[in-house]
């Protein structure tokens, strides 16, 4: 992750705890009832998410991908997600589809379909809503050797 995509997420919300892309998710899992919620980063070789929440019955994270860089092709065999995309113009590949989504638009990905995000001029920030199970990643292509 570049300083600037930190600085970024720092102005947004403050100091966070900060997690090496990998760490065992089931580390943040809110599961203490109604109440603050206590956002983490995870640092991505393309960017960061912030978890904004992680419960037993969904997600929620914001997802910066740094100018020039992608995250993994990969798919999910049980979870489901829907983004909102808030800033920039990510190109996006769902299975065969290829297309360019801009600010506003709202994308959903069944379980089973392949997905990626490219930044490809700016930065690209993303919202996205899923269902738990976040440990459920299945990488196809990835940029970073993962």
């Amino acid at each position: 992750m570049n300083p600037e995509t930190a600085r970024l997420i720092e102005k947004k919300y403050g100091k966070l705890k900060v997690y090496p892309d990998g760490f065992s998710v089931k580390e943040v899992l809110h599961n203490s009832g109604s109440g603050k919620a206590m956002p983490i980063m995870q640092e991505k070789p393309w960017g960061a998410e912030v978890w904004l929440i992680y419960s037993p019955k969904y997600a929620l994270k914001h997802i910066v991908i740094e100018a020039g860089k992608r995250f993994s092709l990969q798919k999910h065999t049980e979870k489901m997600e829907t983004w909102y995309v808030s800033s920039g113009d990510p190109m996006v590949t769902l299975d065969d589809k290829k297309f360019e989504a801009g600010s506003g638009d709202i994308i959903h990905i069944d379980s089973g379909t392949s997905h990626r995000v490219e930044a490809q001029k700016k930065d690209v920030e993303i919202w996205e809503v899923s269902t738990p199970e976040l440990w459920d990643v299945t990488r196809l292509e990835d940029d970073y050797g993962r």
